[in-house]
């Protein structure tokens, strides 16, 4: 008869089999692709609903500072963002505020694009800032203007860039407009619409 020592026991094998590792491996591959199915869904809705109303906030914020500096602002659109503008009184002409953190130009991520309707007409708007006319300065215009003599106060006038809305410092605003930021060839399509009293209202799909 053998007798057992304190030390000695009988060894137990408590590993996974091969059936049930493969168990494991197929649920978790399964809630991956749950999990990457939700994100694909719902990922471009949540982002243009995101920019809407992050536009919705900058636009309330530049028009109180418009208010409280009491000097006009304006923006202008483009098909992939758009960017804030002040009029300088001294210059007699609209100057970007990328000093601003808040207010610098702003580019949409891909794929959003944006449109432009003002009083409820579509607007023909570039697709950056890079679209834009080149401006040349006030002497370059001078040089020009004498040396062709021709179009003398209308030249400076086409290459000035103006915002296609207004937000004035007496609290309104002017045009009405309405901004879509949508996804092509989809469903998704977040709407904001700017009042004459200057207040700045998110359109629901059935509005």
């Amino acid at each position: 008869m053998h007798k057992h020592g304190p030390h000695c026991f009988t060894p137990k094998y408590s590993g996974f089999t091969l059936i049930e590792l493969l168990v494991v491996v197929v649920i978790i591959s399964i809630s991956i692709g749950f999990i990457v199915v939700n994100i694909s869904i719902g990922g471009d809705d949540e982002l243009a609903e995101e920019e809407i109303i992050r536009l919705q906030q900058i636009l309330r914020f530049a028009h109180e500072q418009s208010v409280i500096r009491a000097e006009e602002y304006g923006i202008r659109f483009y098909e992939t963002g758009y960017r804030f503008m002040r009029f300088n009184e001294e210059t007699d002409d609209w100057v970007d505020l990328d000093n601003d953190k808040l207010l610098r130009s702003r580019v949409l991520p891909e794929p959003l694009e944006l449109d432009l309707y003002i009083e409820q007409t579509p607007v023909e708007i570039l697709e950056s800032q890079k679209d834009e006319p080149e401006v040349k300065d006030e002497e370059e215009n001078k040089l020009a203007s004498a040396a062709s003599n021709l179009q003398k106060k209308e030249q400076p006038e086409e290459t000035k860039i103006k915002p296609q809305v207004f937000l004035l410092s007496s609290s309104e605003l002017t045009p009405q407009f309405e901004v879509s930021i949508r996804i092509p060839g989809s469903d998704i399509d977040e709407q904001l619409e700017g009042l004459p009293q200057g207040e700045y209202k998110r359109l629901l799909p059935d509005e």
